[in-house]
């Protein structure tokens, strides 16, 4: 337990932490401001930390501190600047660097951001500002106007700057750090150390002082992690079975993509939950009513992506719950970051398929945390929660009694000659009458029936003879491609592993990739005609492992050797993680990540037609 008073700030930053109600320092906070205090702040900074530890009032205090020594700032030349990558977090800076600096000498403040007044932001700039909150947008906006000038910055302070990163302002953040004076030190907070991170630290930052809290990348001690084995069809009823199952719940569901978050949304809301959807498709005026009806618990699940809930900040969540595990493991740690926070513990739940479950021991390993495998709570299970859980709220309430208890005499007539026990009865049929009748209604809705299970139904249900595309693939030649691509066993990839790549990052079907093989440096797969586009503008041109990927259209006869199901990967063997374009999931032999990944080689291509120079490009 460390105490604030021991950090050695200034009495009047104490009197104001006491007047927030804070008097004990989170670990980021008694690692990092002591030691900023004793250089002046003159020595760049890497700080490592989970989401929701105080890192705003690690770098606020010592940066407060620091600067009520220093004249003000001139126009146009803040003395700090923080960097934050979303309005919100960029907002909720501002108003905590407030609460600190109270009682303190008057700080000049300004935070600017997308979706405001660009005319109001310029007059104060002109007047002075002495730390200025942006979001990088925003903030390269006024800088090619004229309305900001890095030449007098003394301290810049990159807030999550994985985040930041990861939305893609990188070449804004290099750009601020390019025009600024040397002299400047750097103060980076992340929660996790990505490659464009580390990229930052090594480019711009020299003799800093490091503070790790925790692991590297490890998710937070607080969080307990599920999975939960699930179909594509049933997903939405999983999801819906846990929220029964937790009454009280506050929580954020991520999705994939936006329409799947409104989809979720809706039927969420159809169903009669208190949901909202937040996402890119949103206007500013729209999210800012969606957060607010979330911050007071109006609403109490936010379904979002993973873009529009980076620098979403809100206290009390309960659940994390993960409709589809993401395509990276710094979102997944980001996702769970946003429960468990400030000492209270957290649940993060993640919904799988049986291809989706192949990436929980990476994940694991990654996060240096078990991810228990749990069955859906039963029908009984969800019925017998809830009427305990309202059975304890009422026998334990105490507030709101005097507002009703004046109107009671009128009502007990209409209770007369009932015995307690019917009286009990009738209360909670009527409570809980929606929720009991979807249940006594769905009696043969087992979620825990396996997959194998409900793929067996299906085959029985067909006629046995030629099978739709949707269903059971193409037959017809002139309705399908041959694929090649340089991915290969070099890469870590067995036919499995390149078939489910293909398949989930592309979004097909389950039979619509087909004949798949792999040798050392590249493999084939075959796809629909009609997907050929998908699978070229999902695939070619990203990542794996160093490797750019490149596709070729070849005859449908090539690369269709005989394989060995346990030499090129038999499915009940070695299911690492698989890859996926710009992401860092990691693939074959238990995920290991290589260093550099083989060059490709284009003698190595088939070609699409004997005689011809050139092939058909994806």
């Amino acid at each position: 337990m460390t105490l604030f008073s021991s950090l050695g700030l200034r009495q009047e930053l104490l009197d104001a932490i006491q007047d927030i109600g804070f008097s004990e320092a989170t670990p980021i906070q008694s690692e990092t401001i002591p030691q900023l205090i004793e250089v002046k702040g003159e020595r760049d900074l890497i700080a490592l930390a989970q989401t929701g530890t105080g890192k705003t009032a690690a770098f606020g205090l010592p940066l407060l501190h620091i600067l009520s020594d220093l004249p003000s700032a001139e126009p146009k030349s803040p003395t700090a600047l923080i960097l934050s990558p979303t309005r919100e977090l960029c907002m909720q800076i501002t108003g905590e660097m407030g609460k600190y600096g109270a009682r303190s000498k008057q700080m000049r403040m300004l935070a600017v951001y997308g979706g405001s007044s660009v005319r109001d932001q310029q007059r104060t700039m002109r007047k002075g500002v002495d730390i200025l909150v942006a979001t990088p947008g925003r903030l390269m906006d006024l800088a090619r106007r004229g309305d900001v000038k890095f030449d007098s910055l003394r301290t810049l302070v990159l807030d999550e700057a994985d985040e930041m990163l990861n939305m893609g302002f990188l070449d804004d953040v290099r750009e601020v750090l390019e025009k600024s004076p040397d002299s400047m030190n750097t103060w980076l907070f992340s929660a996790t150390m990505p490659k464009q991170v580390e990229r930052i630290t090594k480019d711009f930052m020299n003799d800093s002082i490091r503070v790790q809290i925790g692991t590297r990348n490890e998710a937070s001690s607080q969080v307990e992690h599920k999975a939960f084995l699930t179909t594509r069809e049933n997903r939405y009823q999983g999801i819906r079975r846990l929220i029964d199952s937790s009454p009280g719940m506050y929580a954020m569901i991520f999705c994939t993509t936006k329409r799947e978050t409104q989809e979720v949304a809706e039927k969420l809301i159809g169903d009669g939950y208190t949901a909202a959807a937040i996402h890119g498709d949103l206007s500013q005026q729209q999210r800012d009513l969606v957060m607010h009806a979330f911050r007071t618990k109006q609403v109490r699940m936010l379904v979002c992506t993973d873009v529009a809930a980076r620098g979403i900040d809100v206290k009390d969540i309960t659940h994390v719950i993960h409709h589809r595990l993401p395509n990276d493991l710094e979102s997944y740690t980001h996702r769970s970051g946003r429960t468990g926070r400030a000492g209270k513990t957290g649940l993060s739940w993640a919904l799988v398929t049986n291809a989706e479950a192949r990436k929980i021991p990476q994940l694991e390993r990654a996060i240096k945390r078990e991810i228990n495998r749990e069955k859906f709570p039963s029908r009984n299970d969800v019925v017998v929660g809830q009427l305990l859980h309202f059975a304890e709220k009422v026998s334990s309430q105490t507030t709101g009694i005097e507002l009703v208890e004046e109107n009671v005499d009128a009502l007990l007539p209409m209770f007369e000659g009932m015995e307690v026990r019917e009286l009990v009865t009738r209360f909670l049929a009527a409570e809980f009458d929606v929720l009991f009748r979807h249940y006594a209604e769905h009696v043969d809705l087992d979620l825990n029936r396996s997959s194998k299970d409900s793929r067996r139904e299906r085959r029985n249900s067909r006629d046995g003879k030629d099978f739709s595309e949707s269903s059971r693939g193409f037959r017809d030649k002139k309705d399908e491609q041959r694929v090649w691509i340089n991915l290969g066993t070099k890469h870590g990839l067995t036919w499995p592993l390149l078939k489910d790549f293909v398949r989930e990052t592309a979004k097909l079907g389950d039979f619509e990739v087909q004949g798949v093989n792999v040798s050392p440096g590249h493999g084939y797969f075959t796809v629909p005609t009609s997907k050929v586009e998908t699978v070229r503008s999902s695939i070619e041109g990203g990542e794996w492992d160093g490797t750019k990927i490149k596709m070729d259209l070849v005859e449908h006869h090539v690369g269709r050797e005989e394989r060995r199901r346990d030499e090129g990967g038999n499915r009940m063997r070695g299911r690492g993680g698989r890859p996926r374009a710009n992401s860092n999931w990691g693939g074959g032999r238990s995920g290991a990540r290589r260093s550099g990944g083989n060059r490709y080689n284009s003698d190595s291509r088939p070609n699409s037609k004997p005689g011809r120079s050139k092939r058909p490009r994806l």
